[in-house]
């Protein structure tokens, strides 16, 4: 059978097959099963202060007569206490320690992000991703692709990470922007091991061409049994 071992940028996995931060990565249950399957490393959902997706204008593509065949990105960070994540993080490594596992991170302040950085290392994460792409949710409140569409301030976050990092790390950038390679520059520049190609790409997931709006239209009358 071939050797499919890889190390890459300091992280190494039994295969090149990693999950990406989402949904099958919210739990260590979740993870180690995606192991017990032949995963090689996964990026752990998105980590940081707790939110709740309040969000509902979920956009849905129809196709042919069949209804909602597929929905916009509604992802948002973990919903779930950073101290039930990292006592999970330190489970999954226990169990499968040559298995990459990606701490995906995403907070505000200088100390928020050199506490958190810390916090994942203990927990023993084998590289740190920094979440600047995503576009919906985070952005609002200056991080996400907020952070990775401001060049000088994805530079100057990545630098307050690299202080306390002892482990490889990511920078994941957002394709919502003219020119990417003006970010991934502001990344080598702080010193990230690497970078990550690419997050959400915003978009309309349908148009009402009779009302000239975009899907899904919301409608002033509740007796209508919409949004």
């Amino acid at each position: 059978m071939a050797d499919l071992h890889i190390n890459f940028a300091g992280i190494k996995s039994p295969n090149p097959f990693w999950l990406a931060s989402g949904p099958p990565t919210n739990s260590g249950y979740q993870i180690m099963k995606a192991f017990d399957q032949g995963w090689g490393g996964a990026v752990w959902k998105t980590l940081g202060v707790p939110v709740v997706n309040v969000s509902s204008r979920y956009g849905a593509i129809n196709h042919r007569g069949s209804r909602v065949v597929g929905f916009n990105n509604i992802e948002l960070i973990t919903d779930r206490r950073l101290c039930d994540n990292l006592r999970e993080m330190e489970e999954v490594k226990k169990y499968f320690p040559d298995h990459a596992v990606i701490a995906s991170l995403m907070v505000q302040t200088k100390k928020e992000w050199q506490q958190i950085v810390l916090d994942v290392q203990n927990a023993g994460a084998d590289g740190i991703e920094l979440n600047f792409g995503c576009p919906h949710g985070m952005c609002e409140r200056g991080m996400g692709s907020a952070v990775g569409q401001e060049p000088e301030v994805l530079e100057t976050i990545t630098r307050w990470v690299m202080e306390v990092a002892k482990i490889p790390v990511i920078v994941k950038l957002t394709p919502n922007i003219s020119d990417i390679t003006e970010p991934a520059q502001a990344a080598r520049r702080a010193g990230a091991n690497a970078i990550s190609l690419i997050n959400t790409i915003q978009s309309l997931v349908g148009v009402d061409i009779d009302k000239f709006v975009t899907y899904p239209v919301v409608e002033n009358h509740s007796s209508n049994g919409g949004y």
